[in-house]
C-alpha cells in the first residue's frame, strides 16, 4: 500500500499499521510518498514506512492508497492516481470534509475511466504538525466515518475499514453530507473559536504582555488547537464554509443573549444553568 503526504495523520497511520502487522495476519508492506526529501528520511527513520519516493509513479501497484494531504488537494492527487494505479488499486482519504470531494470524484467519473474512491474520515489528530508528532497509537480507540459511495462495492469498503481497523480505530458508517453537517460543529466550529480567541489573546499581550502570568488551565485548553496548521485548516473551513457559518450564527446568537445579561447576576446564572442541563 501507499501512503501519500506524511504529516501527523499519515505518519500515524504507518506507524499504527506496522505495529499491527507485528501480530496480525495482515501484512502491510508501505511506501510513503511526499515532495519533501527531509520528511521521507524522517519517516523512514522512525519506522512509519518501509519505503519512500518522491514520485506518485511509485503507487502504480498499490492495492491501497491513502491519501493523507489538506482536502483541496485530494481531488487532484484521485485524478493524478486514476491514471497510474492498476484497476483494482483502491483509493481512500482521511480528509475532514466528504460531500464536495465525493462529488468531484463522481464528475470526474461520468466524463472518464477512474478507479474506486472509499472516502474515510479518522476522528484523531493532535495540535501539533507534521511526520514527528506521529503516533502508532494515534488511532486506538478513535472513530473512522466511513462514507464512501464513489464506485465501490462492499468488498472494498469492507477492505477499508479493515485497513482502519489494524490501526486501531472504530469504524461508523455516515453518508457524507450528515458527516459534514456534524463535523462542522464538533470539529470545524472548535478550530475557528480558537483561531480567533488565540487572535485576540496576542492583541493583547503586546500592550499588556503581563497577561501571560494569569493564563492557566482553561485558557490553554480553549487555544490548544489554535497552533494546527494553517494550510491544512484553511481548505476546510473553504470545503465546508455553508455548515460551519451555520454555527457560527448560532454561537453569535448566543453571544449577544449573554452579553445582554451580563449585568444581572440572576440572569447570567439563568444562561450559566441553560448550557448544564
Amino acid at each position: 500500500m501507499s501512503i501519500i503526504g506524511l504529516g501527523q495523520i499519515g505518519g500515524s497511520l504507518g506507524l499504527a499499521l506496522k505495529k499491527s502487522s507485528r501480530y496480525l495476519k495482515n501484512r502491510y508492506l508501505i511506501t510513503g510518498i511526499g515532495r519533501k526529501k527531509s520528511t521521507l528520511d524522517a519517516a523512514l527513520k522512525i519506522k512509519a514506512v518501509d519505503e519512500v519516493s518522491l514520485s506518485l509513479q511509485t503507487a502504480r501497484n498499490a492495492d491501497i492508497v491513502v491519501i493523507c494531504t489538506p482536502v483541496d488537494t485530494i481531488v487532484p492527487l484521485y485524478k493524478q492516481l486514476s491514471k497510474i494505479v492498476c484497476k483494482s488499486t483502491i483509493i481512500t482519504d482521511a480528509g475532514s470534509v466528504k460531500c464536495s470531494i465525493e462529488e468531484e470524484i463522481k464528475d470526474l467519473l461520468k466524463k472518464s475511466k477512474g478507479v474506486p474512491f472509499v472516502g474515510s474520515h479518522p476522528m484523531a489528530g493532535r495540535e501539533k504538525n507534521g511526520i514527528f508528532s506521529a503516533e502508532a497509537d494515534m488511532f486506538k480507540g478513535a472513530n473512522v466515518i466511513i462514507t464512501g459511495a464513489v464506485r465501490q462495492s462492499a468488498k472494498e469498503e469492507s477492505l477499508i475499514s479493515q485497513m482502519w481497523k489494524d490501526a486501531g480505530a472504530n469504524i461508523v458508517n455516515m453518508p457524507a453530507k450528515k458527516h459534514d453537517e456534524l463535523v462542522a460543529f464538533t470539529s470545524h466550529f472548535p478550530h475557528v473559536i480558537a483561531f480567533l480567541l488565540n487572535k485576540i489573546y496576542k492583541k493583547i499581550k503586546k500592550k499588556k504582555p503581563q497577561i501571560d502570568v494569569l493564563t492557566a488551565g482553561s485558557f490553554k485548553s480553549m487555544t490548544r488547537v489554535a497552533v494546527s496548521s494553517a494550510d491544512m485548516w484553511a481548505p476546510i473551513f473553504a470545503a465546508n464554509s455553508k455548515n460551519v457559518e451555520k454555527y457560527l450564527n448560532e454561537f453569535i446568537k448566543e453571544l449577544n443573549v449573554f452579553k445582554q445579561s451580563l449585568k444581572d447576576k440572576r440572569k447570567v446564572r439563568r444562561e450559566i444553568l441553560k448550557t448544564q442541563k
